[in-house]
Parts: structure tokens; C-alpha cells; sequence
């Protein structure tokens, strides 16, 4: 060992027991100590809080009237669907862009179709008829499954399973009530008019559910309501003359391209503007 390294550890030998050394050690140690416990504590606490908010969101989506809630407000964006299990057993699949609120309690079962479609798998109970309405009708059920779609110009009810009873809400004419049976579909106007009872495929109404749109001899204007439902670019067809033509059809859901392109060779159209949010179709 040379002299310098001989003097450097004398030097730290004598301060090795020198007070200010000894101070410095034991902050170091009480330091360290209290990050080991902070860390332990944050694990302790943020962990359950991440947890309950997982579990809360799933109540209040999944399971709403759980704690009695009173028209709590369920949405879905463009491409998605949800699905809403209330605690009696009853279950409803949203689709995409559409808007409910639940009325859950002991004594009532109310849902509000405000926009767009769902499926109502009703579990029975005489004592709490499932109503569900839309502006123009209202569907009673006690135990049955069925489908309802309400759009700008009509409510649709179409019965899959099981009864139910549709009325009609129109402040012009007097109320209807009409009984489906399996199979069969009530179309209701904007104004509360009955349009039409009559068998359909099940299989095409309820496409939606498996990613696809069936348009089974449908006015123009509805039918674009429907198409655009599941895209962010809407496609728009400003010719009134052509909003009350008839079309059919089978779409991929959100699948804007070729619902343009077929509109476009069904109609004798052709774009004349585009951009992300808007398809412009107009005659040639």
C-alpha cells in the first residue's frame, strides 16, 4: 500500500466513529426504511381502490338495480354493444349508438328506449309487469323475450319468444292495443299510428347481434337512420324525392364503403363529396 492510501485509511478510520458519520448513517438507514414502508402502504391502499372502481363500474353497468337505482341512463358509442343483467333475472342487450333509462324498484320495471335497439329477455313476475317504452308505444311484458328498435319516423316491436302487448301513444288518435304472437313484428309511425303487423325472420332482425344489418324492404330514410347508427362516417342522400323509395339488403355492420357503393348502383347515384364524418350521394 503506498503512503497516500495509508493516510486516506487513517483518515476514514478516525472519522469512522465521529458523530456526524454516525448521524448520516442512521438517516441513511431510517430513509431507506421509510420507503419500504410507504411503498407496503401504497399497495395496501391503491390496490383495493383500483379494485372497487373495477367493481363499482361493473355494477352500475352490468347490474343497475342492485342498489335501487331509479332511471339511471345507459349509452353506447358507435360499435359498441352492452349488456345490462337486472337482479330479478331479466337481461338487455344494447346495441350500438343507442340510449335507455331504468326505472328498477320493488314495485315497478320501467325501461325508456330513447334511441336506437335492444333485445328484452323478461324473467316473470305477476306482481311487476316489464314495460318498456319508446315515444310512440308502449310494450308490456311478463315473461318473454323480444326485440325493440325506435328510429326518427317509427318504433318497431318485433316478438321473438313468449307474449307481449304493444299500445300505441299518438295525442292525434285514440290508443290501439295489439297482441303479438312468436315471429311476428308491429311497426308504429313518428305519429303513433299503426303502420302494419306481420311475420318475419327472426334470424334478420336480430343480425345486429351478430355484426350484420338486414334492410328487409325498408324506406330509404329509415334505412340510412339505420346504417348510420353503427358508423362514424354518415351517409347522406339529400334528394327528398328518393327518401320514400324501398330498399333490401344485407351489411356488415359499420362496413360504410359498400353500403355507399350499393346505395349508390340501387339508386343511380354518385359521390360528390366526402370527408371523415360525411358520405355526400346524389342522382347522376
Amino acid at each position: 500500500m503506498s503512503r497516500a492510501s495509508k493516510e486516506l485509511a487513517a483518515a476514514l478510520e478516525a472519522l469512522r466513529d465521529r458523530s456526524v458519520v454516525n448521524d448520516s448513517r442512521d438517516y441513511a438507514r431510517r430513509w431507506a426504511q421509510a420507503q419500504t414502508r410507504a411503498a407496503s402502504l401504497r399497495k395496501r391502499v391503491l390496490l383495493p381502490a383500483g379494485v372497487l372502481a373495477i367493481v363499482g363500474a361493473l355494477v352500475y353497468f352490468l347490474v343497475l338495480p342492485q342498489l335501487g337505482l331509479d332511471r339511471a341512463l345507459v349509452t353506447t358509442a358507435i360499435g359498441e354493444t352492452r349488456t345490462v343483467a337486472l337482479d330479478d333475472g331479466s337481461r338487455i342487450v344494447l346495441d350500438t349508438s343507442s340510449r335507455m333509462r331504468v326505472s328498477f324498484s320493488a314495485s315497478v320495471r320501467d325501461i325508456e328506449l330513447l334511441d336506437g335497439q335492444a333485445q328484452f329477455q323478461v324473467a316473470r313476475d305477476a306482481h311487476r309487469p316489464f314495460r318498456v317504452r319508446t315515444g310512440t308505444a308502449e310494450i308490456v311484458a311478463l315473461g318473454t323475450l323480444f326485440d325493440v328498435a325506435r328510429l326518427p319516423s317509427r318504433t318497431t316491436v318485433t316478438l321473438i319468444e313468449g307474449r307481449v302487448r304493444v299500445r300505441t301513444i299518438s295525442p292525434e288518435v285514440s290508443s290501439l292495443v295489439e297482441a303479438l304472437v312468436p315471429g311476428q313484428q308491429l311497426r308504429i309511425g313518428g305519429d303513433g299510428q299503426l303502420l302494419d303487423k306481420k311475420p318475419v325472420k327472426i334470424e334478420d332482425v336480430t343480425a345486429w347481434q351478430r355484426g350484420k344489418i338486414v334492410l328487409d324492404d325498408m324506406p330509404l330514410g329509415e334505412a340510412l337512420a339505420t346504417l348510420n347508427r353503427y358508423s362514424r362516417t354518415q351517409i347522406v342522400i339529400r334528394d327528398t324525392a328518393l327518401q320514400s323509395r324501398h330498399i333490401s339488403g344485407a351489411f356488415r355492420s359499420g362496413d360504410v364503403e359498400t353500403e355507399a357503393v350499393t346505395l349508390q348502383r340501387y339508386f343511380g347515384l354518385k359521390e360528390s363529396a366526402r370527408s371523415d364524418s360525411m358520405i355526400l350521394l346524389e342522382p347522376n
